[in-house]
């Protein structure tokens, strides 16, 4: 039987439309980044007050309203239009940036991947504006409206532009709306004298609260009002405390030292162990303290930091160098970071000489067993690094890998431990930078009891 024809197909450029769309995908990457963006655009519009509603945990609409400064009219054509910004005028202003966004994206990219509209009312305004938006970020209907000072954003169907994206967003939407929650918890703690709230409606049910601060002038109060009061003495030790736009290191950013010293990483060489629990769980003592340990999270978090810290991705060579039409910002930032994109497997070659923009090429890509990594890994780190730059990271799709390796050979619930391995298993959460829980979120220690309570009672 022969076989079919080969058919060559001409080679020739992508529409605007759909490369905007591609790259669109790449800063928006889910839930918890279109939100994230959002508020930040609020609290550098000097918001004292930011309402998050979502419904449908964000699949059908995602919208963030502040009373902040609002937008001048003359501002409303390039608003959503991609790398259009108030914040700097050429490259050199970026030493001087002081804001959350500077590079234009956000809206623009929004427009791309939902249906966008605005209403704002700019501080010098009488009357608001609605907006709506095409998704090239041009206005389509523009009307007047009534509200406050200040500004909301509607992004209805996030993702529907890209059919196979949306699915898969919507399949997945309640763990994008857990790291969502984990995100805008982390804004509520450090933005201090800024009220940020946040509610979910499921389908016609009533709005259900997901976060709430008042206020507060204080980091504790602001811990107070998302978890207890009565709770922010206990649960202070395994919340990271974030410095100022700063976020959790399970998106791959620095984070800074625990505010107390009531439990800190050096305990673990100090406890006695008491005993396993249901073939699963270390009971451990420390003074008075009781606590249960999770022993496959433990050993699968250890097992994960010696991956992050010691694995030199080998990289493979490319038949010849790839272009990677960057920005110049994205350009600037691979540069001076190349160490990192080397220990992830990713070389290069720079030409000083050539135009900004042309002086980067990729020459070669990391490579491991099943898992291959392409530009969009690259975009990825270029995007982590332009908030912590020179702070080492990992493309998502690595900690995926390592998370998924070091699983696979930590100790399984339901093994019978020696105390000595107990032991082992407490003595390396002493050894990590961060014990607190496993690559996958879930809780490695939490605190019992206290047994003088006990006795007291």
């Amino acid at each position: 039987m022969e076989a079919p024809p080969v058919v060559e197909k001409t080679i020739k450029p992508i529409d605007r439309r759909s490369v905007h769309q591609i790259c669109s995908g790449q800063v928006v990457l889910n839930l918890c980044t279109a939100v994230k963006e959002l508020v930040e655009n609020s609290l550098d519009a000097g918001a004292t007050n930011v309402e998050v509603k979502l419904k449908d945990y964000g699949v059908d609409l995602i919208e963030v309203s502040d009373n902040g400064c609002g937008v001048e009219e003359d501002n409303f054509a390039g608003l959503t239009l991609k790398h259009y910004t108030s914040k700097i005028q050429d490259f050199s202003d970026l030493i001087n940036v002081e804001t959350f966004g500077f590079r234009g994206e956000a809206l623009s990219s929004l427009c791309a991947l939902s249906n966008v509209s605005i209403v704002t009312c700019h501080k010098s305004s009488n009357i608001g504006t609605r907006l709506e938006f095409d998704h090239s970020g041009k206005i389509t209907r523009r009307v007047p409206f009534s509200r406050p000072q200040g500004t909301t954003v509607s992004v209805q169907q996030l993702f529907h532009t890209l059919p196979v994206r949306h699915k898969e967003f919507q399949r997945n939407i309640k763990k994008e709306f857990a790291k969502m929650v984990q995100i805008l918890q982390a804004y509520c703690i450090i933005c201090t004298g800024v009220r940020i709230n946040c509610t979910n409606q499921v389908g016609q049910g009533k709005k259900q609260a997901v976060v709430s601060t008042s206020g507060g002038s204080t980091l504790k109060e602001n811990i107070g009002a998302i978890f207890g009061h009565k709770q922010v003495q206990t649960l202070i030790p395994f919340v990271q405390l974030l410095p100022s736009g700063e976020v959790c290191e399970e998106y791959g950013l620095n984070v800074s030292p625990l505010p107390t010293k009531l439990y800190t990483k050096e305990m673990f060489a100090k406890m006695d162990i008491i005993g396993q629990f249901n073939l699963g769980f270390i009971i451990a003592k420390l003074k008075s303290d009781l606590f249960i340990i999770d022993q496959h999270a433990t050993d699968e978090k250890y097992n994960f930091e010696m991956l992050q810290e010691h694995t030199v991705l080998q990289g493979q060579k490319l038949i010849q160098p790839q272009n990677l039409n960057l920005t110049a910002v994205s350009e600037s930032i691979l540069m001076d970071n190349l160490e990192i994109f080397q220990k992830n497997g990713f070389d290069f070659v720079v030409d000083e000489n050539a135009p900004v923009t042309e002086r980067v090429k990729l020459i070669s890509l990391p490579t491991s067993k099943n898992w291959t990594f392409g530009s969009q890994d690259v975009e990825e780190l270029i995007f982590m690094l332009s908030d912590s730059p020179g702070i080492m990271c990992r493309p998502s799709r690595v900690r995926q890998m390592f998370a998924s390796r070091a699983c696979r050979k930590s100790v399984m619930i339901g093994t019978a431990l020696t105390a000595g391995e107990m032991k082992k298993l407490i003595s390396h959460m002493g050894e990590i930078e961060h014990p607190w829980n496993c690559p996958h979120g879930r809780p490695t220690i939490r605190h019992l009891v206290n047994l003088d309570l006990i006795t007291q009672e």
